[in-house]
């Protein structure tokens, strides 16, 4: 498989990226491209309360996405709040010739693992290490898992063995999704409901996900909500604004980034192949400090973002096409425990208070 990489195309930028050591930059093939806007027409449920809208993506058999990095179920795209969409797709083609990203001609082609927009988590894997090769392991969101190389990586397509049962309810403003995975050979089990709900009379989605160990093996993993949004060409003028003093532990351009006590600014926007993204540190275990602002400042179109459990680890991670801002969570589950956790977006824009 031919194979792409962050390193490559920042020679050619003033940033830095956390993503190293890929294999260097090869061409994508034109003839094994699909462009973005074909998944508009995959099976999928709009929901909203006459505010927010949002198009959710159903987790079935050739729809939206189908790798095993992200969570199948509530893939959303064009969450639209006053006429601005803040879920445009970032890639314009996709491609299984590329690992993660690249870019040609007509722009950013992404592989289908990466084929994801707007919110959307991705869990951990478990077992992969004492699974053995060809062994099987499990990823919460998508199923189990055949491990088919010597090191887990989140761009490759893995197996996928079981998905368990699936069902799919929906009323006007919200969508549940359910899986069940039981009885399985590798002794991982669990039942996971995520609901997505526009919330009446006011421009709040919120994400409800619900995990209990049915397994004999505990689990211990992680989960973040990766927040691809479309705020501003490039990032021009957008503003992160967290609950405590940001740090960054890889260095960021100070022509394009500025750091100030809690706030973090784009002086200009991305263009080309540039990219901007870091480790970001400074939180605490305090639930109060999982909550941020991104606002574009020339427009006055943002979104809160919150969650009710501890950061364990914070990334930010920006291309001229999308930014997402990435608070991992501790997920730990032994045999018959089980536990919730709520993401809360509030949206605003120009003329609303924040």
């Amino acid at each position: 498989m031919r194979k792409t990489c962050f390193a490559a195309m920042l020679l050619a930028s003033t940033t830095l990226s956390w993503a190293q050591g890929h294999d260097p930059y090869v061409p994508v093939n034109p003839a094994d491209t699909s462009p973005a806007s074909a998944l508009d027409d995959m099976p999928s449920k709009t929901i909203s309360n006459g505010i927010v809208s949002a198009k959710v993506y159903l987790p079935v058999e050739f729809g939206f996405y189908r790798s095993t990095r992200f969570d199948h179920a509530g893939m959303i795209t064009h969450i639209t709040y006053k006429g601005h969409d803040y879920g445009r797709y970032w890639f314009v083609k996709t491609s299984p010739d590329v690992k993660n990203f690249t870019y040609d001609k007509d722009g950013l082609v992404a592989h289908p693992s990466d084929v994801a927009a707007g919110p959307v988590e991705e869990f951990g894997e478990n077992g992969f290490d004492a699974a053995g090769r060809d062994g099987r392991f499990l990823k919460i969101g998508v199923g189990i898992l055949k491990r088919d190389n010597d090191t887990y990586d989140r761009f490759h397509t893995y197996p996928i063995l079981t998905e368990g049962k699936r069902t799919t309810t929906a009323t006007k403003s919200s969508i549940r999704f359910d899986q069940m995975i039981t009885s399985d050979p590798s002794g991982y089990g669990y039942s996971y409901t995520k609901t997505v709900r526009i919330m009446p009379g006011k421009p709040q989605l919120v994400i409800e996900d619900r995990l209990k160990n049915t397994g004999k093996k505990p689990i211990d993993t992680t989960v973040y909500n990766h927040h691809f949004m479309t705020l501003s060409p490039g990032e021009e003028g957008v503003e992160l604004v967290a609950p405590f003093s940001l740090a960054h532990t890889r260095p960021m351009p100070d022509d394009v980034v500025k750091f100030d006590g809690a706030r973090m600014t784009y002086i200009r926007g991305l263009t080309g192949q540039e990219q901007v993204a870091s480790e970001l540190t400074g939180f605490t275990d305090a639930v109060d400090h999982n909550d941020f602002r991104i606002t574009n400042t020339k427009t006055g179109y943002g979104v809160r973002l919150r969650a009710d459990m501890p950061v364990t680890r914070l990334l930010w991670w920006s291309v001229p096409s999308t930014m997402g801002i990435e608070p991992y969570m501790a997920v730990k589950l032994k045999p018959g425990e089980k536990k919730r956790w709520t993401h809360t977006l509030d949206y605003y824009g120009p003329g609303d208070s924040k």
